[in-house]
């Protein structure tokens, strides 16, 4: 944005001093002849912006009128598969917990009842992971609820953390994203839609790194997206994908460069018939008298 502003501002200042220039010579482009004055090349720099804002005006009314539509439905999308993602994280830690506490409730339930070794070192590492102090306890004092509440409820504060930062991360920021792409965001438009897919990717990496803390049924997420992006960056390559209007962009070009020129066509000087005419007025003001025309 910062850039597009300031080439905005460069190209602003730059027709000022032309427009100053041309007001300037004028008188003497027009008694001489627009052809043979050198002020005219002035105008050059008229034709040579007015071509380049006429491809970019072209670009701007393809996007306007052929992929607004596309950009915004496949932001809706990626936004949609971002949301999701936070969804199946939540739904997922709540079904894995949950299995958590039953597998937990039975396996520490058959250790007080039967001290093998093998349920010892289930209990003993992930995600059980039971103190080695109530391993050791008679049978009789271990407590099953308690013991799985204490457990639960660690996993269970991991939970609450992760699911205020995927909300933070992912939720709200899938929010903006969307906010930017349905209110068409110009400004930020071309910036916004590549750094989409970035997002869509780092969304996807951060979420299956919390499913992985999980204590049972922490498999990845698998995600797939359209790495087929519009070349909006690229008059020439956006031209391949959609036809564009010639036409629209011209009269805008046209009119704005109009608007541009008013002070030039308004600016008043005076208008000799003949060289002759001017050396004349030109010799008797410098003697301080009047000439009658």
């Amino acid at each position: 944005m910062l850039l597009s502003l300031a080439v905005s501002l460069i190209i602003v200042v730059c027709y000022y001093f032309v427009l100053q220039l041309l007001k300037r010579n004028k008188e003497r482009m027009l008694n001489q002849g627009y052809l043979k004055s050198t002020a005219s090349l002035f105008f050059i720099v008229f034709v040579v912006f007015g071509l380049i804002s006429y491809v970019f005006m072209i670009h701007l009314v393809n996007i306007e009128k052929n992929s607004k539509k596309a950009i915004q439905k496949e932001a809706d999308e990626k936004v949609l598969l971002v949301k999701d993602l936070a969804t199946q994280y939540d739904k997922r830690a709540n079904e894995s917990m949950q299995t958590f506490e039953a597998q937990f409730k039975g396996k520490l339930q058959a250790y007080k009842n039967q001290r093998t070794n093998v349920l010892r070192n289930e209990l003993g590492n992930p995600p059980f992971n039971l103190p080695e102090a109530i391993l050791n306890s008679p049978s009789a004092s271990i407590d099953v609820s308690a013991s799985t509440n204490a457990i639960l409820n660690a996993y269970q504060v991991k939970y609450n953390t992760n699911h205020k930062l995927l909300d933070s991360l992912v939720f709200k920021k899938a929010d903006s994203y969307n906010q930017i792409f349905q209110q068409w965001d110009r400004l930020s438009l071309a910036t916004n839609y590549v750094a989409l897919n970035d997002f869509v990717k780092s969304s996807a990496t951060l979420v299956n790194e919390k499913i992985k803390e999980l204590p049972v049924d922490n498999d990845p997420i698998k995600v797939t997206i359209s790495e087929g992006n519009l070349p909006l960056d690229s008059p020439i390559a956006l031209a391949k994908v959609y036809s564009p209007d010639y036409l629209l962009p011209l009269i805008i070009i046209l009119i704005m460069h109009a608007f541009i020129l008013i002070p030039y066509f308004t600016y008043r000087v005076r208008k000799y018939n003949s060289p002759r005419l001017k050396d004349a007025e030109a010799e008797i003001i410098n003697r301080g008298g009047t000439i009658e025309i």
